[in-house]
């Protein structure tokens, strides 16, 4: 039941979505701009797609007991989508015009153009139809439901807060911490077993980083197990986690055998659905040898792997907590920054919502995220007698439920769209905002305020509900099986995961391979080397209307051979990702190319040699990544017409230079490099005009700046959204001067937070470079300044934490210079914790003798200084790491550093110490 409930909201959404299109400049100019078309269709449109909106609040009430109103809901939905794909062509055609070519059309375009207002006038007639066959459904106006009164981002949620599981967390530290295994074995498992969102995961956690564990423990390792459970794939993440090294020449299993001998080793496999006792024997071979105490942590809901996995120690059965706990847990983000009097009022509701979550952790969690800030009685009222609460259905409670039918319109469609991801995958925050930002979900108010920004919102607005669940890196997430669940309900029959392995393929969940015809959205996933798309792309062929196309883990020539035969019939086609598809043909590029609804390509890591010309009439095109396309020389010569382009990921590429008159993709926020050209048109002036450039920025062959006015023209200093900046030069200049006069010119914005600069050939560095203005500085890199006589002050960068200094081959001495102003009151380098010097062949002295400077210095690094003669600083209290290698006229003097507990010293004359070492 709980599906065709919920499925209407998301259809809400989408008529807002279209409604707004409909009203939009490029597809009003687009009908002022032909006497083909009739622009009374527009408005007429329009009326309908309100009056349908309005009976949607009712529709979704009475689908539940009422077929007919199900079947009237997905004949709308289809009927929208409908209306949307036409939208499209408009759209596409307004951007063409932008991209240079005006609205001029052959006889074909003409015809094209009475076609699509023949399609447009049917889709208003199925629509009135639909209207009239409403049956005794009542108009509401405005919104049925409850929506939160305000939709700003709230903070992430701290996950370190648990709740009722003390008692838990001891029984199991009880037998992890046992020094020696009751049947003499070197290792046995822990299995953890309970239903899906009692806290299995955050229990393990709390036991994985827990003091007693770090310290009994010499090896630790957290993998997720799947609900495939590979033991090829678990075996190389426990490689990778636990930092060992593989050897081409052994198989990973060996190199894991050797990595863990003698060694005592906590592993924790998460989320384990589907073990037999030939894979789990496979996975404890090369365990055998690890130290006696080892241990397996398995969390599973099902009994059947906690039997498979389970040696002496008995499985623990996590239980429900209690509901003062579960009123702890929901009540920490519910009132999160409100006073106790605002809550004395609401926690009867509050206590009536949580007794309904039955001691369910992860519901407990999220309805508390979706009450947060919310004052208003009445609302919470509404919730704790819902009658979602009496839904019945085995996967999904009916807690998490509730949470998705109150998440505000605007994120219906992006967390529905979440369901194209398989079980366990890992959400990369930036690439889902681009992957929204494509299918049109994110809603730009009137203002300034930038598309991405707006993603950010609504992507950390789920994660403060708990929809997304942050992984061990920043911009990692992923969802837990319950949440992934409940996306798969809500997207309906518009978005599927298929798979395939030596068995055979299916979607998610189910035996049957066949797509309904009004998919919209797909990912598929091959666990078969080589070939496999042969068998899944022919489940494809009769689904015309995808949007979006993401096999994963494809390799072979036959998989580029079978999108051959399937693509050319996906001509809706917004995203396609070929990414890792090796041998990719050039009739498969040329299909692309005519792919003109796309707005999301990749092509990364592929062993593509050139894109074709027509790629450059994809004028809805905001994303083309390219990263590590190490065959790839050059870009078309057109790709400016891409006015709509805002991603462009190059990493790892051989561009030669940037393609002409880049300049007038002013909507790019990415790009990680700037090649500059000999040609004008590929100059650093049209960088200049690239203004929204955000994040990550490296300008290479700067040596190829003819006018030094040209580098000020690029305006590095009004890019203020530049977090890391790399200006390159390549080859040796006997103009030092010009060179100088380049740099001078490219100083950057006072936000920017690392910077490196490489190859510079000037003798000086310009004034900028080191002035306290750059407070946000925490990285640093001179490295190949071959001709520069002496350092740059360096010392009053405030939040200067690491400072690399290579290759300067003329530096002789280190003097006061470095180390900035002497009329400042500050300390110098204040913040900084690493330092290297390398590659410095003349260099002779240091002048060390600076009170207080380097107050924090953690990690000191001498490399390759050949003619360094005297003493290191005397004190740097923080100093835990000295390297010192080939500087063989340097008598070592080890300075006083308390916190000094490694040291590496080779290649030196002679080393005095009264450490003892």
């Amino acid at each position: 039941m709980a599906l065709e409930l919920i499925g209407g909201s998301i259809l809400s959404a989408l008529i807002e979505v279209l409604v707004d299109r409909l009203a939009s400049r490029e597809v009003l100019r687009f009908f002022k701009s032909h006497e083909l078309l009739d622009d009374d269709l527009l408005e007429k449109l329009k009326e309908t797609l309100n009056t349908v909106n309005g009976l949607l609040d009712d529709a979704e009430e009475k689908q539940i007991t009422k077929l007919a109103v199900k079947n009237w809901l997905n004949d709308v939905k289809h009927a929208v989508y409908e209306a949307e794909d036409i939208l499209e062509e408009i759209n596409y055609e307004y951007l063409r015009s932008k991209g240079g070519n005006l609205f001029t059309f052959p006889n074909p375009a003409n015809r094209r153009m009475k076609e699509m207002e023949a399609e447009l006038q049917k889709i208003l007639e199925k629509l009135d139809r639909l209207v009239k066959h409403k049956g005794d459904l009542r108009h509401i106006e405005g919104t049925g439901g409850w929506r939160p009164l305000s939709e700003k981002t709230t903070p992430l949620v701290n996950e370190s807060h648990v709740y009722g599981r003390d008692a838990d967390k001891e029984a199991i530290m009880k037998h992890l911490l046992t020094q020696h295994n009751t049947d003499g074995s070197n290792l046995c498992a822990v299995p953890i077993v309970g239903m899906g969102g009692i806290g299995k995961t955050t229990l393990a956690q709390l036991i994985y980083n827990d003091r007693r564990v770090d310290e009994c423990f010499q090896l630790k390792a957290w993998v997720w197990a799947s609900q495939q459970f590979d033991v090829a794939r678990i075996i190389k993440d426990i490689l990778e986690k636990i930092n060992a090294s593989t050897c081409r020449a052994k198989e990973p299993d060996e190199s894991l055998m050797e990595a863990v001998k003698g060694k005592k080793l906590l592993l924790v496999l998460d989320d384990a659905w589907n073990i037999k006792y030939n894979e789990w024997d496979k996975l404890l071979l090369p365990l055998r040898y690890v130290e006696q105490g080892s241990k397996i942590v398995v969390t599973t809901r099902d009994e059947d792997v906690a039997r498979v996995t389970q040696t002496v120690i008995p499985s623990h059965r996590l239980n429900v907590i209690s509901d003062e706990d579960c009123w702890k847990l929901f009540a920490r983000d519910a009132f999160r920054g409100v006073n106790s009097g605002a809550v004395s009022h609401l926690e009867a509701y509050g206590r009536e919502i949580v007794r309904k979550c039955n001691g369910l952790p992860l519901a407990a969690k999220t309805l508390g995220g979706l009450l947060h800030s919310v004052g208003d009685v009445k609302q919470w009222e509404k919730i704790t007698i819902n009658s979602l609460w009496g839904l019945s259905n085995e996967n999904i409670p009916p807690a998490l439920t509730l949470s998705y039918y109150y998440l505000p319109s605007h994120l219906k469609r992006c967390f529905a769209y979440c369901a194209i991801f398989p079980k366990g995958s890992k959400i990369e925050k930036h690439r889902l905002i681009t992957e929204w930002m494509a299918q049109g979900f994110l809603v730009q108010p009137r203002g300034v305020e930038e598309m991405e920004d707006i993603g950010e919102k609504y992507f950390d607005d789920l994660v403060s509900r708990s929809l997304f669940q942050r992984s061990t890196r920043d911009s990692i997430f992923r969802m837990h099986d319950l949440i992934s669940d409940l996306a798969d309900y809500v997207s309906g029959e518009f978005c599927f995961k298929l798979g395939i392995n030596e068995s055979g393929c299916g979607l998610e969940g189910e035996h049957s391979c066949s797509l309904p015809e009004r998919s919209r959205y797909l990912s598929i996933t091959s666990g078969v080397p080589y070939g496999g798309g042969l068998r899944i792309f022919r489940s494809i062929h009769g689904v015309q209307h995808l949007r979006a196309l993401f096999p994963l883990n494809f390799f072979g020539e036959a998989d580029s051979e079978a999108l051959n035969d399937i693509l050319p019939n996906l001509k809706r086609l917004q995203m396609l990702s070929l990414c890792y598809l090796h041998d990719i043909s050039s009739q498969l590029l040329n299909f692309i190319g005519n792919m003109k609804h796309l707005r999301h390509l990749d092509l990364s890591y592929t062993a593509i040699e050139r894109l074709p010309a027509n790629v450059c009439t994809l004028y809805y095109l905001q994303t083309l990544l390219l990263k590590e396309c190490r065959y790839l020389m050059e870009l078309p010569s057109n790709i400016s017409n891409l006015v709509d382009l805002q991603h462009l990921d190059i990493e790892g590429t051989n561009l030669k230079e940037m393609p002409p008159k880049m300049g007038k993709l002013t909507k790019l926020r990415t790009l990680q490099y700037y090649i500059v050209g000999k040609e004008s048109g590929s100059s650093m002036k049209e960088l200049g005009k690239l203004s929204h450039i955000r994040k990550k920025l490296s300008i290479r062959n700067l040596r190829d700046v003819a006018n030094a006015q040209d580098a000020l023209d690029a305006n590095l200093k009004g890019k203020k959204k530049i977090e890391e900046l790399g200006l390159t030069w390549d080859g040796n200049t006997d103009d030092t001067r010009h060179e100088r006069e380049v740099l001078e010119r490219l100083e950057p914005s006072e936000n920017v937070k690392e910077l490196a600069i490489i190859g510079y050939g000037g003798t000086t560095f310009p004034g900028w470079l080191g002035n306290s203005s750059f407070s946000n500085m925490v990285g640093l890199t001179l490295s190949g300044c071959k001709n520069c006589i002496s350092l740059p002050p360096l010392g009053q960068l405030s939040s200067l934490e690491e400072l690399q200094i290579k290759g300067f081959d003329e530096v002789v001495a280190v003097g006061s210079e470095l180390y900035g102003s002497d009329s400042s009151m500050e300390k110098p380098f204040k913040s900084l914790k690493i330092l290297k010097f390398k590659g410095m062949k003349k260099w002779q002295e240091w002048n060390t003798d600076v009170a207080g400077a380097f107050p924090h210095l953690a990690e000191l690094c001498l490399a390759g200084c050949p003619e360094l003669t005297n003493a290191l600083p005397s004190h740097l209290p923080c100093l835990s790491m000295l390297s010192i290698e080939e500087c063989p006229q340097l008598v070592v003097s080890i300075p006083e550093a308390p916190m000094l507990n490694v040291i590496k010293v080779c290649g030196v004359r002679r080393m005095k110490t009264s450490l003892q070492l």
